[in-house]
């Protein structure tokens, strides 16, 4: 039988000529000579020249040159909108260049943000402080883009700050402040309620949080994590339980829910960076990971043998542990399920004799056996810092099991009488770390009345001394970040507006208009425009440091030691860059 479509005799269309019921070709009720009109009626011929709408579909290889020219055009912009009086081919040279080298260092997770050539010593001025506990404050913390501070003491409260001008936010009492209110008009708790009536009218004071039975804490809070966001607040102490608090700016702080699973005191507390993943360390040496936003679990981390004593988290899904008396750091690949150990502690005199020593080798003046490791801080995803009992500060790479550079005694030593044994002399132990992340800057305390500052080398082979900055007492937690903000102008504190500066002893000062008083120096108005050594600064390059300090008369979660503290309180302190 012969095909229908030759037999059928075709009628074609004139060149231009209109080609009326083209819609008929979609008819279910045309005949199939109908159908076959319609395909001769169609132009099947294809333009090279413009893309035919939703039909064009651009290769992968064409997306890519496309969004590359969309970011160069707008780095471009951004440069000729801030830079006046320069020639466009030497922005393109220099500066695109080095921002699209320094794109790619942040995505690496590598040390990109060098500051601390141009750090500058603070002035006393610039020591700014916050007084509000009863009990001896264990830690202080913010997030990048949080516009608080909160402090968290032994008998379980935490305290809400503005870090604009270091007044009081709000208080998170403890689980069981459940007491009758007094009558009395000069009590702690009446003055409470004033604050309160005032909150009510306006004033920026909230007074105490309202809790549910079964909200708070009951116990001291050893640590306190804020997510970069500000919206979330975590802590953690002796309760065996993580509360997590919301705390987004301009909306009153509520309890949201305890998260539960640890079997001992919860010591550290860390948010990957940009998100709500919460990491979390105990007493029990177990690692738990937790989503705060979805308020679940997610998984736990085994392997230390002893309790772990502190934990340290950048954006990548990594986290560096301590493990006290086990005297090892494990670093945790959480997406590969694996873990690195890498071991302290003094060598041993076999370990000695087997890689080419003398068993008569004998440690050096200034080395003391190291017994346990107590703090630890990332600076990037391939290195971090410790601190130990024995007062070393020990640089770590996942590229070798043992330090690359150690500091021995860097907090000097600590003299005390004994009844038999006479007069001892023994290392300060490092209380506290912390690492500007990604950045090349640390910061270390103990009780010896200083925080030091240390710079790390380009190389990251070594660090050495800056500069110290005040602290009278024990030095409980540490906390050095970059703020997120555009530019200066928008740097979360402003030294003038704070009443307390010059530190925890300092009197209390008359509050002036952020136009007078200490304020930061004068600085180039958009961040990442200027230069140094000849070379483009980063964004975070161009935006000052902020440190957070958190002191007490005793440690954090002891108390066989009693520093002659004036008060108990927090530091903040902007380092301003030159």
């Amino acid at each position: 039988m012969s095909d229908p479509f030759f037999q059928k005799k075709r009628q074609r269309t004139q060149k231009g000529a209109a080609r009326p019921h083209r819609e008929k070709a979609h008819d279910s009720d045309s005949d199939d000579g109908a159908g076959l009109d319609a395909i001769e009626d169609m132009d099947l011929r294809h333009s090279f020249d413009e893309p035919a709408g939703d039909e064009y579909r651009e290769t992968p290889a064409e997306a890519k040159v496309r969004l590359a020219r969309l970011y160069l055009d707008g780095l471009r912009e951004k440069e000729e909108d801030t830079i006046e009086g320069i020639d466009a081919a030497a922005v393109d040279r220099d500066n695109i260049s080095a921002r699209l080298r320094k794109d790619v260092e942040e995505g690496s997770g590598r040390l990109h943000v060098r500051v601390a050539a141009r750090l500058q010593a603070p002035h006393p001025d610039d020591l700014l402080a916050v007084q509000g506990h009863r009990a001896a404050v264990t830690c202080a913390r913010t997030g990048a883009s949080s516009p608080y501070l909160f402090t968290a003491d032994k008998d379980g409260r935490i305290v809400q700050w503005h870090l604009r001008d270091g007044s009081q936010a709000c208080v998170l009492p403890r689980a069981s402040a459940s007491a009758p209110i007094p009558t009395s008009h000069t009590s702690g708790a009446a003055r409470r309620r004033a604050r309160a009536r005032q909150a009510e009218q306006g004033s920026a004071y909230a007074g105490h949080v309202t809790l549910a039975p079964g909200e708070g804490h009951e116990g001291g809070v050893y640590a306190l994590a804020v997510s970069d966001d500000g919206q979330l607040c975590a802590s953690g102490g002796q309760d065996h339980f993580i509360g997590i608090w919301r705390t987004a700016p301009h909306a009153p702080t509520q309890f949201v829910r305890a998260l539960r699973g640890h079997k001992d005191a919860v010591r550290a507390l860390a948010f990957r960076h940009g998100t709500h993943e919460l990491l979390s360390a105990s007493y029990d040496r177990t690692v738990k990971l937790f989503d705060a936003s979805q308020l679940s679990y997610i998984e736990t981390l085994f392997g230390h043998q002893e309790a772990i004593q502190d934990l340290s988290c950048l954006r990548a899904e990594r986290a560096v542990t301590v493990g006290g008396r086990d005297r090892t750091c494990r670093l945790w690949k959480i997406r590969e399920e694996s873990q690195l150990v890498f071991r302290g502690g003094t060598r041993s005199k076999a370990q000695a004799l087997l890689e080419g020593g003398d068993l008569v080798d004998t440690p050096t003046k200034n080395e003391v056996q190291e017994g346990s490791i107590d703090c630890v801080a990332m600076i990037d995803d391939h290195h971090f810092v410790s601190g130990s009992d024995n007062g070393s500060l020990s640089l770590w790479s996942v590229a070798k099991k043992k330090p690359l550079f150690s500091v021995h005694a860097a907090h000097g030593w600590h003299e005390h009488g004994h009844a038999t044994e006479g007069l001892q002399r023994l290392p300060r132990y490092i209380t506290s770390v912390a690492c500007l992340p990604y950045g090349d800057v640390f910061v270390s305390g103990s009780w010896d009345g200083v925080v030091r500052v240390w710079g790390l080398d380009e190389g990251l082979r070594s660090f050495r001394l800056l500069f110290e900055l005040p602290a009278p007492g024990v030095v409980n937690s540490l906390q050095l970040l970059t703020p997120e903000v555009e530019h200066m102008d928008d740097y979360p504190v402003v030294p003038a507006l704070w009443r307390r500066r010059g530190g925890l002893d300092a009197p209390l000062a008359p509050s002036a208009s952020a136009s007078t008083g200490s304020a930061a120096p004068k600085r180039t108005r958009r961040a990442g425009l200027t230069k140094a050594d000849g070379r483009v600064l980063g964004h975070k390059e161009s935006i000052a440091p902020l440190l957070l300090v958190a002191l007490a008369p005793e440690p954090k979660a002891d108390r066989w030691l009693r520093a002659a503290a004036p008060a108990t309180g927090a530091l903040v302190v902007p380092l301003w860059l030159s």
